[in-house]
């Protein structure tokens, strides 16, 4: 890591810190994320960490190139910890919806959605992104909008690889954790402890971002607990839907309260009735209750929504001061380094 000069600390969440960063050799800002290393003190917390950190940059190594995904530079090992060195992107996307409102505040107090072309590029550039991992066999699992940058170039770029992992795909693989993704975009189904979940929560959560975009910054689902949150889709979307799955009665928390109350129909376009039909058609189905009628990425980008390839300038977007990047979003390809590392 001597090869870099911190430039200051750019944020801190659960799984890291991040800086802001030069590279002695090129001149270039990068930022850097330091993960937070367990002890090996025989309980399994140095293995643990171990395999969080091999299966970051597997995953990173796997989406390497993609333009909709944050490039890793180089990641490196020691007893301090470990580093990723990853391209600097610029401010997240919760930054540029908070942007948004301030720099309205006072001419129009009240929320200021994006305008719907360029939620419309936003959402296509989140969608390939997000298809690239598909294809490739990886859930990201923690999609919102702190983990999506803004590069100033109009480029959205999608980060923080820390709880993706591999799909199963019915190989038998470790089952999955049902405790993933913020709550506010988690889907029903991980809610009602799914273990056997599919790229479907990914979709969610881009539901969840897409409204949020439309709605000023404004959370759709901006749950206390998980029974709230539950509680919260179900008054929104209405509930038929999700019990009428054939995978709902195996589900560990179906027999919940929540789930045998009468809910009205979805009352969903009510909430965005300025958006056109081709627009809510995609809305509607990425945040479908029923996984099986989930809209798949490669089906989101099909719509008649996303044909008209016009998309706003990336002027549209507010300005910053200052360039940030939020702690833990960070995400790319390892740059052939990766073999030598996890030797």
């Amino acid at each position: 890591m001597e090869h870099y000069e911190r430039l200051g600390k750019i944020g801190e969440g659960t799984s890291g810190i991040v800086y802001k960063a030069r590279d002695r050799r090129t001149g270039e800002t990068v930022a850097i994320k330091r993960l937070r290393a367990g002890a090996g003190n025989g309980n399994g917390e140095g293995d643990a960490f171990d395999e969080t950190f091999r299966r970051e940059v597997r995953c990173l190594e796997a989406c390497r190139g993609h333009p909709c995904l944050v490039e890793l530079r180089a990641a490196h090992r020691d007893p301090a910890g470990a580093f990723l060195v990853m391209e600097y992107a610029g401010r997240s996307l919760a930054e540029a919806m908070r942007l948004q409102q301030q720099d309205h505040h006072r001419a129009e107090p009240e929320r200021r959605p994006f305008p719907e072309p360029e939620a419309r590029r936003v959402m296509r550039r989140l969608l390939e992104g997000v298809a690239a991992m598909h294809a490739r066999g990886l859930l990201h699992r923690d999609l919102k909008p702190d983990n999506v940058l803004l590069d100033g170039r109009g480029g959205v770029k999608i980060c923080d690889f820390g709880l993706s992992r591999a799909a199963d795909n019915g190989t038998g693989g470790a089952p999955y954790t049902a405790g993933v993704a913020t709550l506010w975009y988690r889907a029903p189904e991980l809610i009602l402890g799914s273990a056997d979940y599919d790229a479907g929560v990914d979709t969610w959560a881009l539901g969840c971002i897409m409204a949020e975009l439309l709605a000023g910054g404004a959370p759709l689902f901006p749950g206390r607990s998980e029974m709230d949150q539950l509680n919260r889709v179900f008054d929104t979307l209405g509930m038929q839907d999700m019990v009428s799955w054939p995978g709902f009665a195996r589900l560990p928390r179906a027999g919940s309260p929540l789930c045998r109350r009468g809910r009205p129909p979805s009352r969903l376009r009510e909430l965005f009735p300025a958006l056109s039909a081709a627009g809510f058609d995609v809305l509607a189905g990425l945040l479908a209750c029923r996984p099986d009628r989930r809209l798949t990425t490669a089906d989101a980008l099909r719509c008649p929504w996303f044909a008209d390839a016009a998309a706003a300038a990336p002027e549209a977007l507010p300005d910053q001061p200052r360039a940030s990047c939020c702690a833990g979003s960070f995400a790319g390809g390892v740059a052939g380094v990766a073999e030598a590392i996890l030797a």
